[in-house]
């Protein structure tokens, strides 16, 4: 078994116990992780995994002002003796931050004068780190403060590359036809409060076919509720994204799957029973289909890879026999891969998507869901350069992307959440859950604004009192009050979008 060993001196114990260390893992070039387990004993942290090669360490941890961030190392030797770990990963910022600037430098970026100090100030910082190896505890402090700095770079160069490469956009395009999108739970939010905050917000519709709401009893299909909310997009001008018919996770599936749990075919036949019907029932009505998401994460009943693969080919089949016309795409869930360092059995998302989209079939676009801040079946939140690098590696399979976000603007037990999730608290107490959630969501989304292989952005949520897919994640908070990230989406609209 491999192993890798990280030194954490007392002087920076506090520091590392607020990091989500037990989700550490490791991953090879290509980013994909391999399954780890995590041990942190009489001060030093130990990741282990099956295979004995070099590897980058990820782990989660408090950036002091910009929350929690992943945050990587270069690529160590396994072997017995042990790394510092903060000086480790402020070399893992060094380097990052260096090549990503003078890679988009060479493109023609122009940085700000505040990016160069603060690299400066890091450069500084970790070299002394380095120096001040004897002492280990000063090492270590020197080691956290360069991963501050190097981090607010990151942060800094992130910002200018997605502001000009905007700009740019605007100056080919001066309206971009990116589709900005809120997740619709039928039958809202026609006749509802929000109705008219909707409208100003968004100019699409991403309308959910809960498979265990239409459903709900196995042969018994109830689509009224759902027509309502498609012939309500329709009648306010909202183009309308049909989907995932499957969300592949525990409270978003039918309660009556369990009968099927051992009988594969039966369950494969249910699927496409429901995509034939569903098609048919709103055929004319949705611009795109979105056709399943989460086959490649562990759901209620574990599915390998052939398994995966043949709920994708089927549900895709149905879609473009039934309405050749319409797109339809898959999504697929935490992009990043991270489940793969806990799931020896996990499927890779990026191969997976690479799989479908070789195989002949049609598919229009690959979506990617994005969750970030909740304990379970959430992406880690990262800067947004590696969020950008994220989305460039995914274009890289040449077909257009549809990124669905949610990022919770609360905290505590969310009654109106279909698919609840334990949202995680951030150390830094002086920022409310609120402006946390425009810290982290309002760069993301820019971001893929910034991109154009990006054709339509869909924010996982929307009106707290109403019901909706994950805890707090809506616009409006459960009183009605709007979230700083509503005022932010709304601007975007009126700026760039059609």
């Amino acid at each position: 078994m491999g192993q890798f060993q990280f030194e954490v001196p007392a002087a920076v114990q506090d520091h590392f116990q607020l990091s989500r260390w037990s989700d550490a893992y490791i991953c090879g070039i290509e980013g994909i992780p391999w399954q780890c387990s995590a041990k942190y004993q009489d001060g030093r942290l130990t990741v282990s995994r099956s295979i004995d090669t070099s590897g980058k360490l990820h782990i989660v941890c408090p950036v002091g002002e910009l929350g929690m961030r992943s945050l990587s190392t270069c690529s160590l030797r396994e072997g017995d003796t042990p790394y510092s770990l903060f000086i480790e990963l402020a070399r893992g910022c060094c380097f990052r931050v260096q090549h990503q600037a003078d890679a988009w430098q060479r493109a023609g970026l122009v940085l700000e004068p505040a990016f160069k100090d603060l690299v400066d100030q890091g450069v500084n910082l970790f070299l002394d780190a380095v120096g001040n190896r004897d002492d280990d505890q000063t090492a270590a402090r020197k080691a956290v403060e360069a991963i501050s700095a190097l981090e607010h770079a990151i942060t800094v160069l992130g910002d200018c590359y997605t502001d000009q490469s905007i700009a740019y956009r605007i100056k080919q395009e001066p309206q971009i036809g990116t589709l900005l999108a809120g997740t619709v739970v039928p039958p809202g939010p026609g006749d509802s409060p929000s109705e008219a905050h909707y409208l100003a917000t968004f100019n699409a519709a991403s309308v959910r076919l809960n498979w265990g709401d239409i459903e709900n009893d196995h042969g018994r299909f109830d689509y009224d509720d759902v027509k309502r909310s498609v012939a309500w997009c329709t009648a306010n001008s909202l183009r309308v994204i049909g989907g995932p018919m499957i969300d592949f996770r525990q409270r978003l599936m039918p309660h009556w799957l369990y009968l099927l749990e051992d009988d594969f075919e039966a369950f494969l036949s249910a699927i496409i029973s429901f995509a034939e019907r569903t098609v048919k029932e709103l055929k004319g009505t949705v611009q795109l289909w979105n056709c399943a998401s989460g086959l490649n994460t562990r759901g209620p009943i574990h599915l390998d890879d052939e398994k995966a693969m043949r709920i994708a080919v089927g549900i895709l089949q149905t879609v473009r026999r039934l309405d050749p016309g319409t797109p339809a795409i898959m999504s697929f869930d935490q992009p990043f891969g991270e489940y793969l360092s806990r799931d020896r059995n996990g499927i890779s998302p990026l191969h997976f998507a690479d799989a479908l989209a070789r195989s002949g079939l049609g598919m229009a676009g690959i979506g990617l869901d994005i969750r970030v801040n909740y304990q379970d079946q959430s992406s880690d939140p990262r800067s947004i350069v590696d969020f950008g690098l994220l989305i460039d590696r995914w274009a890289t399979l040449g077909l257009p992307l549809l990124a669905t976000i949610g990022v919770p603007g609360g905290e505590g037990i969310d009654p109106n959440a279909v698919a609840p999730a334990k949202v995680i608290s951030d150390p830094d107490s002086d920022v409310d859950s609120n402006q946390r959630q425009m810290r982290i969501a309002g760069p993301m989304i820019r971001s893929l604004l910034a991109k154009h292989v990006v054709h339509g952005i869909v924010w996982d949520g929307w009106y707290d009192a109403e019901p909706h897919i994950n805890s707090h994640s809506g616009l409006l908070d459960v009183g009605g009050r709007p979230r700083p990230l509503m005022e932010f989406l709304q601007q975007l609209r009126r700026d760039h979008l059609c």
